[in-house]
This record gives C-alpha cells, structure tokens and sequence, in this order.
C-alpha cells in the first residue's frame, strides 16, 4: 500500500510520511479510525478509568466524530506530555471528509498565510485546521504545525524510522513510538529495577490487537546508528525466563533477562569503549538468568543457575549459615555489596546481605524475613508459576526471551499512586502486564499483553497460608481445631514436647495453655456434656482420661485415673448423636465404658477380651443398626451390640494389619497383612480381595468411600494417583456438609496433598506441611480452613 512506501512520489500521490512532523513523538497508523477509537472503548480498562493522556486525546481529537474517514490514516502526536497535546492527522483528500450539513454549531473560514490556503473549523466549538494539498488532507490543533508541513519544513527524515513503518502491519492498527520522548516512564520502569529505557533504542514499531479485556502488541524495536541498551545482549542467545517458579503470587513487579557472563563482559567492553577490566564474581560464570523481583515488604535479587551444586561451590566461604527454616539453610554474606550495582547498565542492584537456595535458583535480600516468605510461597506452590491467570498470559508471548517484565498492576497502582494524583485507574482483581524483548542482529523483537480479564474464575480460590503461630516448644501432636461457641468460629488446640496444651485463636491469641502430666495418647475429642452447646476436650493419657473447658479448666468429675497404663486410645461413642456419650478405653483384655459422670455404663456386659486389645474400640453405624468392634491380638473380631453382646459372629480370624475398622457400602472393612481388603457382612460372612497391599498400606473409609495408600499410589475408590516416592502419613478422610476431602502428607518432602472425592487435586496444592492435618471452617466466610504444623514449634493455617 503507498502509505507504507519509503521513496518519495509525485505531489498528486498520498503518501503519509512525506508530512510527518519531525518532533512526532508517537505516530499512530490505522486503516478505520473510528474503529480504532471504538475498540478503545470498548475495551473494560480504558473504558472504566481516568487518566492523563485518555483526557488529553479525548478532548483534542472529539471532532473526528464529525468527520469521515476513508482510507488509512496516521494521527501524529507531539509534545505528549504537555498541554494542550499537539497532534497532525494526515488521510487521503476526500470531498466528504467534512460533513457540514447535519451539524448545527459550526463555523469555516478560509484564510492564506506564508502563500498557504488553510482551512480553520469549529464543530460544536471543537476548533482545528484543515490544509489539503494534491490527495492529501492533513489536519492539525496547531497552525504553525500546519505551515511546516506545507512548507516542508521540519518533517522526519529518518532512515530507523522508516524501517520501523515498513515493519508495521497494513491490517492491523499501529503505533510507532520515539523511544527518546517517553522519558518520563523512567519513573514507571524503576518499579522493575530496570535503567535501560531512556538508552533502550531509536524507533519501535508496535501492531495493536484490542480486546474487552486485553491490549496485546507485538513489533520490533531499531537501534539506529548509536550503539544503545539493545546491544548489550548481540550474541546472548534468547532462553526461557524461568523466574516465576520462585516469584511469590503477591508480587508487584518482576524483570528478569538471559544471562551469559562471558558475552556479556566483551559487549559491555564494545558499547563503553572502556579499557578498564570488569570482574565479575566467579559465580556468574555458572548462571543463565538474573532477576530481580519487587514485593510490598522488600525486594528480592535472583540468579537461576546452571548447575546449582557447582553455584553452592562458588558461594562458599563468602558467608555462613545463620539459620534453617523449613530445612532450607539462610545464610549470611560476609560482603552484603558483593553484588551491588553488578551490571548497572542492565539492572538496579541493592545490597544484598541473606541468601537461601531454592531447587536451581539462589535468592538474594537484605531482609532475612523476606526469604522465608519466598521459602514459605515456594513450598506451599503459591508462586506465579503455578497460577492458571499467569500462565494463560505468558502463552501469549515467545517462549524464550532476551528479557521480561511482568507487573500484577492492581497491587503496583495502590504501591505507587499519589493521594494527590486524579487518575484513576480501574485493574481488575489478578490483572497482569508483561512485555518481552527479544534481541536479534540489529533489532529486537518486542511483545507484550495486558490481560485485564473480568472473568471471576481467575481470581483463585487456592489453597493460601494465611497465619503462621509459634510454640515455645516444638509440637508433639496434631493441631486441631475446637469450636468456640462464644464467635461461632474455630479455634486451635496443639501439645509440645513440655506436655503443654495450648488453646490459642484462629489469630493467634493465646487463650491458656496447661501443663499436663504426659503427653496425649488419643485423638482429642469435641464434647458437649452439659447439652448446652457449649464444648469441652476430652482425651486419654498414659494413665487418666481427661476432660477439660474451653477455659483449661478440669470439668468435674474429670479425671479419671487408672492404677495401670491405658493400652489403647480412648474413643468416644455417641449413637443417636444425642450427646449421650460413652467413654471406652482399654486396658490389656478389659474394657471400660464410662457416662457423662465418668462412672462405669450398666448392662454393658463386655468386661474382657479373650486375648490382649490390639485397637482402639470401634463404633460403626451401618443402616439404622449400631456396632461396637473390638479386635483382639489373636485375630478374634468381637462385633457387639450396644449392650455388649455378640451382634454379628465372626467365625474366622484374621491377621490384622495396622488399619482400623469402617463401615462402608454396608459391611465392615479393613485390611489384612497378607495384602487383601477383608471385608465381613452384617451377617458374618467374610470375604477377601488381593489388592497386592505393600506391608506399609494404609487404609481409610467410610459409607461410600475407600481409600487406601500403597506404596507410593493412592487410590479414592479405585481412581489410581501416583504420588511421589516418599514418607507419608495415613490418609484421613474429612466429611464437611456434602463434602468429603482426603488428606494426605509427605513427610519426607514436607508436602500436604488434599483430593475431592472424585481424586482430583485441590487448587494450590501441595502445600508445606510436616504433620496430619485439620480440615474445617474455622471463621465466618464459606471457605475451609487446613492447620498443619510447618517447622518443629510452627502452626500453619492455610484457607482452602
């Protein structure tokens, strides 16, 4: 198309860049534009906010409603940052440009100056000037504008410019920028740490994709005659920018770019023409990436290493180990400035004084706490890798880059704005910028999108640490979760080592803690004796059953000692969930069945096993009809009635592995050591399927579920996931509502994994974790709530 032809034609063709102004400071190319200004508005952010330049162009171009377009068109802008904004329009001549006949308020009047016939207009008190020459109509706010172009006078004549306008797309709008005039988004760019943008090229050439929610550009950026920023990376090969595995989800801004030490030096060497030598610490000889991450508290400076065991090498001796959190060793460098304004050319270095290794990549800070957050987000896979909204972004860009700058605008706008600033800019919850360079010869090809989606599915509902509490010992058990009947809410119960039990708030306020004679032998069960709503604990221990309020204090006639060690848990038995409980422990063979007043049950008629009680007993409903189970070392299964008869006969022993018993799809089940699911009817009869058990399984169910782990593959009624080989708990089974979640946690790797019940994985797991888990709503919103222990004396709460 001629628009886009570089040679000069006769005086009757139309070619828009003989009459560029040579001050034009952006140059934007379309074939429509009163599409182009449609799809502007049409699009949620620029629609929903208010700021400089929308106003600016908004008021200074309003006339062009009154106008018809027809051919292609460059709206030339000058003076960007001042008031009023200077702009030329150049289009093909057209007698029905101007259409006068439908407007009320209007005024043309014809006038000569420096031998120029120009037109000025008012169209509904919009005022420009109209001069038209052989098939061109150009059409400025500034007279003298209009009488340069005439007169040839101070019109851009550059050879960078030029290969910029050849590069756009016809198809698609366009926009060509001076990279030179945009100096007052230093300020915006240094949110990335980022120096390179008043030195970053001559010209760039963007083609614009508008949409509802997005604003895509993709072009090219040229050098021209003056080495710049760009020629730092000549030779550096484009690799993927892998930055967001370590970068936490609440990040503001991230900058990361290719690394290659050795090209790096002789490029910098080449642009500075400096003969003084640059050492660089051995280290960056063995890294690929280099990044800096900025966050609400603090920043962070990141290498991404080749090899991370030769990196550890280099690293050695230049600081030592003051700290381990969550088995990641911090540590302190003896010289915080080492790194210190390394490359300033490329990247904004502070002093970096703690560092911590993550799986390849090194993290830098001068704040210790903020490298145990990063630890923290890493573990939990709460990084902005693992995000579907960032990922869907960064699919829209090359897979490898020269360098890359992602913003999370919502968070950066409220870091950054000034109470005295107007603007108001209106970023939906989760939108993102990102803009990448990739260098090649003597140009760079640039891409960049900015996804303001509405779509409320990308909000994320995963899983997210949300409180952390510290013991003064390290934990002992389980925390768990006790209802307070004072805020309708949760809140946690934990023992440590000292045999201190504490009750502390879901944010963390200390309600009491209690020192108890030996440590907790059984799970701590929520009671409500008294019938009034309000809970108690109640607990075995090596030698007492234990009941206490939700004030510490011992509920009368509570304890209940025993002149012999309990030999199994104590369990709780309410059939009717009337809150008519049964106390049931277990001595040798003889059984105790115990009231709300701790005094033994009457017509309970088991007292003794025929051999030693090896499991806690068992109180299974299945249908309208009540069974307690008790299991004997011998391989007897008692299954008895409420009164503490025979129920069902069971002719058969078995060798029972470490799993409980469970009522499900109307049987009793659990499993044996010899690799078979053991199931017994109602009736008696017994059967056994080989599911092939390692001697380790671990087995879990109830009314309509079965679970079970072997080996390293857990299966939720016969869905099969292979988990990683490691170290885990037994898994546990939670019912909330309608709900039925299954937890499951590595020890060995310190994961949590929790699964709906059609076996799929819950958002944002795994997460960081060394214990079982509790799974409840433990505040007034509708979202779970999971509490775990996170280091030795650490409680971890994460909202679901």
């Amino acid at each position: 198309m001629s628009v886009f032809a570089c040679s000069k034609k006769q005086e009757t063709d139309f070619n828009i860049i003989d009459h560029i102004p040579n001050d034009s400071e952006a140059i934007i190319l379309t074939s429509d534009i009163h599409q182009f200004i449609e799809t502007l508005n049409n699009n949620n952010f620029i629609k929903e906010s208010e700021f400089g330049l929308k106003t600016e162009l908004s008021k200074q171009l309003k006339f062009t409603q009154f106008l018809n377009f027809k051919s292609e068109t460059s709206i030339n802008l000058s003076n960007i940052s001042s008031k009023p904004l200077v702009f030329s329009i150049i289009t093909r001549k057209d007698s029905g440009l101007v259409r006068l006949d439908s407007i009320q308020n209007k005024s043309v009047e014809t006038f000569k100056e420096e031998g120029i016939e120009l037109q000025r207009i008012v169209l509904e008190n919009n005022k420009f000037f109209l001069y038209e020459t052989g098939s061109t109509s150009i059409i400025s706010n500034s007279k003298s504008k209009i009488l340069d172009i005439a007169n040839e006078r101070n019109l851009l004549n550059s050879d960078a410019f030029r290969s910029a306008l050849n590069a756009s797309d016809p198809n698609k709008t366009s926009i060509i920028l001076r990279n030179s005039a945009f100096q007052r988004s230093l300020a915006f760019f240094e949110n990335f740490n980022f120096p390179g943008f008043n030195n970053f090229a001559e010209w760039s050439s963007l083609d614009l994709d508008i949409y509802a929610s997005e604003i895509k550009v993709n072009g090219i950026s040229l050098s021209g005659t003056n080495k710049n920023f760009l020629d730092i990376f000549s030779d550096i090969e484009p690799r993927e920018i892998e930055i967001s595995k370590v970068c936490p989800e609440d990040f503001l801004t991230f900058y990361s770019f290719s690394f290659d030490s050795d090209k790096l030096k002789s490029n910098l060497k080449n642009i500075s023409k400096d003969s003084i030598k640059r050492d660089f610490p051995e280290i960056l000889n063995n890294i690929r990436e280099v990044a800096t991450i900025k966050l609400k508290t603090g920043k962070l400076f990141v290498f991404n290493a080749i090899e991370i065991e030769t990196s550890k090498e280099n690293l050695a001796g230049m600081g030592q180990e003051v700290e381990k959190y969550r088995n990641i060793p911090i540590f302190e460098l003896e010289d915080p400035s080492i790194f210190k304004d390394l490359i300033p050319e490329l990247m904004h270095i502070e002093e970096t004084r703690f560092y911590g290794i993550l799986d390849h990549f090194i993290i830098f800070s001068k704040n210790k706490d903020l490298i145990k957050e990063t630890i923290a987000d890493f573990q939990n896979s709460n990084t902005i890798a693992g995000k579907s909204y960032y990922s869907d972004l960064i699919s829209s860009l090359s897979s490898e880059s020269s360098m890359l700058m992602v913003s999370r605008l919502p968070e950066l706008y409220e870091s950054i704005k000034n109470s005295s600033n107007s603007e108001k800019l209106n970023f939906r919850k989760n939108s993102l910028a990102a803009f990448q360079i990739i260098k090649e010869d003597n140009f760079a090809h640039l891409h960049g999108i900015f996804s303001n989606s509405s779509d409320k599915s990308v909000n994320g509902n995963g899983a997210k640490q949300i409180a952390t509490f510290k013991l003064e010992s390290p934990t002992s058990s389980t925390p768990f979760f006790f209802k307070n009947h004072l805020t309708d809410q949760m809140d946690i119960s934990v023992q440590d080592e000292d045999n201190m039990l504490y009750l502390i708030s879901n944010k963390g306020t200390i309600f009491w803690k209690k020192k108890l004679e030996s440590q907790i032998t059984s799970p701590v069960f929520q009671v409500d004796l008294f019938k009034n709503g309000n809970k108690q604990l109640a607990f075995s221990t090596g030698y007492h059953l234990e009941i206490l309020d939700r004030n510490g204090n011992t509920v009368k006639p509570f304890p209940v000692k025993f002149n012999d060690p309990l030999t199994q848990p104590l369990a709780v038995l309410d059939y009717d969930n009337n809150r008519t409980y049964r106390f049931v422990l277990a001595q040798g063979k003889k059984v105790y069945m115990l009231g709300p007043k701790g005094k033994s049950i009457k017509g309970f008629d088991f007292e003794n096993a025929k051999s030693e009680i090896v499991k806690a007993p068992k109180h299974i409903r299945l249908g309208n009809k009540d069974y307690i189970l008790i299991a004997e070392k011998s391989g007897r299964l008692n299954i008895l009635s409420r009164q503490g008869s025979i129920r069902v006969p069971v002719n058969e022993n078995f060798n029972y592995s470490e799993n409980e018993w469970y009522g499900n799809e109307e049987k009793f089940i659990s499993s044996g050591s010899d690799s078979n699911l053991i199931s017994v009817t109602q009736s008696g009869a017994v059967s056994r399927k080989n599911l092939e058990f390692a001697d380790n399984h671990r087995l879990v169910a109830n009314d309509d579920l079965l679970v079970y782990l072997n080996e390293n593959e857990l299966s939720i009624n016969e869905k099969k996931i292979a988990l990683d080989f490691g170290l885990y708990t037994d898994p546990q089974l939670f019912e909330i509502g309608k709900r039925s979640l299954i937890a499951i946690t590595d020890l060995q790797a310190q994961k949590v994994y929790v699964f709906e019940k059609n076996a799929e994985l819950l958002p944002g797991f795994p997460v960081f974790g060394t214990s079982k888990v509790d799974i409840a709503n433990a505040d007034l919103d509708s979202r779970l709530e999971l509490l775990v222990r996170g280091d030795e004396n650490e409680i971890l709460l994460y909202k679901l």
